[in-house]
């Protein structure tokens, strides 16, 4: 112990330098005792409050994987007479059997896995905090939360889908809604197929500026699935209704890259469809190539509504191109025709106050940001399941649901009745009374054998509180 005490100034540089950590263990390991026996005490008045029928079997302790740490907490057992066997404090505190992990660590698990791979997320937690979380049990977390909602989302779309009934929302009426959807293909492991689809849709209300040429989306509404078309539009329409009326709204715009599925929606949300300008620009660019004249001719065609005469010049420009440059001509043409009812601005429809708005284009942003930062290329593939559970899992902390979804899922229902007063009792003065003890703990050095030197004056200095 001796030899641990900084003999130098050098060495009291490094105490020092630690001393912020040494402080906090301390006070984790005071918060974890407190937590263990405010617990075991619960325990106690819970048997003391225990139904009729119900009888004490053992004391066996557990590990809670808590934001102080993990703590062993002894809990008692009892069985109902039938065989059946329950832990009563897990069941008050929302736990399962084999389940014992806090709805604090539950959310920080969760808020970086939405963020940041399994594996990556367990070594923040780590580094960065108390808890020590292996990556498969970040990964079953996602899993134990995300089912039921996907289960609960599925059973509504399939109701929908088959009555057409539509769930009451809170109506909202806004003039104008902005849809726009796009799919991003993800890898895929111990599936027949080797790539999925998702799909991602976005709605919002207008946009704000936040600084000079930036802007952001009004009350965004996402939402991604990995399904067929129809499954998707009718999730997302689910969605929509929750919020808006949407028989009510003025207009509705949807925007994609020209994909059968997107444009289908605008079917689905009695909307009117826009070709997305930054996919109009890309297949123009691709295929005119440094013919800035041209591309500029059919551009300004396509935007004021007279697309024959953009189609016109692509023709002329076919005719005067020669080998791969005709191809991607041709293969442009084919694009805006099948796209032509969504070529026009559809600010030019909305007469004089369409004109200060903004074009699409928002999604490419959102998938991204969204969809593949977290979930495409660092080599990663997924099963169908764990797309749909990490999507379910991000969406619910992007909106802010994840804590509320976390407290709504817990099933448990321990039927102690459990005098308030009595508990308050005793959190209370479990709480007030442990601090005082800790808070009397002394830096040894301060009176070891080396209280006299230099070094040691000067840290029993700093560590003296003055008076008020």
């Amino acid at each position: 112990m001796e030899n641990s005490l900084p003999q130098s100034a050098k060495e009291l540089k490094v105490f020092l330098q630690g001393l912020d950590r040494y402080l906090l263990d301390k006070a984790l390991e005071w918060a974890r005792e407190t937590y263990k026996a405010i617990l075991e005490q619960v325990d106690e008045v819970v048997a003391e409050q225990r139904s009729e029928g119900l009888t004490i079997e053992h004391q066996r302790g557990v590990w809670h994987q808590t934001c102080l740490g993990a703590v062993r907490v002894k809990r008692r057992q009892y069985g109902d007479g039938k065989g059946n066997y329950r832990y009563l404090l897990d069941e008050l505190m929302g736990m399962g059997k084999r389940w014992h992990v806090t709805w604090e660590v539950q959310g920080l698990a969760l808020e970086l896995a939405t963020q940041m791979p399994y594996r990556r997320s367990s070594e923040v937690l780590r580094k960065t905090s108390a808890v020590d979380l292996a990556h498969q049990t970040i990964w079953r977390l996602v899993g134990k939360v995300a089912d039921p909602y996907i289960k609960k989302a599925e059973r509504e779309i399939e109701w929908f889908v088959k009555t057409g009934e539509i769930p009451d929302g809170e109506g909202k009426k806004v003039a104008r809604l902005l849809v726009e959807a796009d799919g991003v293909m993800l890898s895929l492991q111990r599936e027949k197929e080797r790539k999925a689809e998702v799909k991602l849709g976005i709605a919002y209300e207008g946009w704000e500026k936040v600084s000079k040429d930036r802007y952001r989306t009004l009350n965004k509404t996402v939402f991604a699935s990995v399904a067929d078309g129809d499954t998707f539009w009718a999730g997302m329409s689910l969605k929509l209704e929750s919020k808006y009326d949407l028989s009510r709204i003025g207009d509705t715009i949807v925007g994609g890259d020209g994909a059968v599925w997107v444009k289908e929606g605008a079917t689905y949300i009695n909307g009117r469809f826009q070709l997305d300008r930054y996919h109009l620009n890309r297949e123009l660019c691709h295929a005119l190539g440094q013919d800035g004249e041209t591309r500029g001719k059919v551009w300004r065609a396509c935007e004021s509504g007279d697309t024959e005469l953009g189609l016109k010049i692509m023709v002329e420009a076919m005719k005067k191109a020669k080998g791969e440059q005709a191809q991607r001509i041709a293969k442009a043409y084919h694009y805006l025709r099948e796209n032509s009812d969504g070529l026009v601005d559809y600010r030019l429809a909305l007469g004089e106050e369409g004109k200060s708005l903004r074009r699409t284009g928002a999604i490419e942003g959102n998938i991204d940001k969204l969809v593949v930062r977290r979930m495409k290329n660092q080599g990663m593939s997924w099963t169908i399941r764990g797309i749909q559970r990490l999507l379910c899992i991000r969406f619910m902390a992007l909106e802010d649901q994840l804590e509320e979804w976390l407290r709504r899922n817990d099933d448990q229902d321990a039927r102690i009745n459990i005098p308030p007063k009595k508990i308050r009792r005793l959190v209370t003065n479990l709480s007030i009374q442990e601090p005082d003890d800790w808070l009397k703990v002394t830096i040894p050095a301060l009176y070891g054998p080396h209280a006299s030197r230099p070094w040691v004056k000067a840290l029993k200095k700093l560590s003296e509180v003055p008076s008020l």
